[in-house]
């Protein structure tokens, strides 16, 4: 049987190869791809070596220190059919992590683990990895936790899982004009995303996946009022010599 590691790496390849393709194909943007090409690669490798080391770390604190009574409260949700609790994994994770995001652009402390995404001026799907390590473990705390100690989910279904979060982080990265229709009220787009990697607009839109936290809770930004070339980025150069403290996010 596959292991969740081989199904991430499968999913991981042809959301690749699908993404590069739309991006090429509907252009939300001209952008210079070798710009940041060198950065991009660097934070890329960094990206995927910390999301899994994060993975790992809270998992293992979570196996080894986990009481058998907080597991077995969630015994019942353990027995729902793996679907439902691969969805409700999805929307209880990024309710969670629509309130870290919140408090990484309201707090000073919390903004130096997020900074060095804000750094992007090209948003494409491969820019979209620019994290720093302090911004992994803190999304990777909800990530696994709920996953594997609230719903319990196999290799398989956590693999699935992982699918659909990539497919979430390419696609609200991704550089393509796009036209959801209703679904515009329920999930984020790119030009949604958009908004909030701009200079003038970062604190609203701050939904990973689904845009009714922000509609909800007053931080939502109408993407049909902001212009398509809005300025993304810091809205200032970044001072190479802090890059290192901005890739460890502190």
């Amino acid at each position: 049987m596959a292991t969740t590691h081989e199904y991430q790496t499968v999913a991981f390849f042809g959301l690749v190869a699908l993404f590069e393709v739309l991006e090429r194909v509907r252009p939300a943007r001209e952008i210079d791809r070798w710009k940041d090409l060198k950065i991009d690669v660097l934070s890329f490798a960094l990206a995927l070596a910390l999301n899994r080391a994060c993975k790992l770390m809270v998992g293992g604190v979570i196996a080894a220190w986990t009481p058998v009574s907080v597991a077995a409260a969630f015994a019942t949700l353990h027995a729902w059919p793996g679907a439902l609790r691969i969805v409700l994994a999805i929307v209880v994770v990024d309710f969670i992590i629509y309130w870290i995001h919140r408090a990484q652009h309201r707090s000073d402390t919390l903004w130096r683990t997020h900074a060095w995404h804000h750094s992007i001026e090209q948003l494409y799907w491969f820019s979209g990895f620019r994290t720093s390590f302090t911004h992994s473990f803190l999304y990777a705390i909800p990530a696994t936790s709920i996953s594997t100690l609230v719903f319990n989910l196999s290799p398989l279904e956590a693999g699935i899982g992982y699918s659909i979060g990539l497919l979430i982080q390419f696609w609200e990265h991704t550089n393509i004009r796009v036209n959801v229709g209703p679904l515009r009220y329920i999930i984020i787009t790119p030009a949604y995303h958009r908004v909030h990697h701009s200079t003038r607009h970062n604190r609203s839109n701050y939904g990973t996946a689904f845009c009714v936290w922000d509609r909800m809770f007053g931080t939502y930004t109408n993407p049909d009022l902001v212009p398509p070339d809005e300025p993304l980025g810091l809205g200032e150069p970044v001072d190479e010599r802090q890059v290192p403290r901005m890739l460890i996010g502190v």
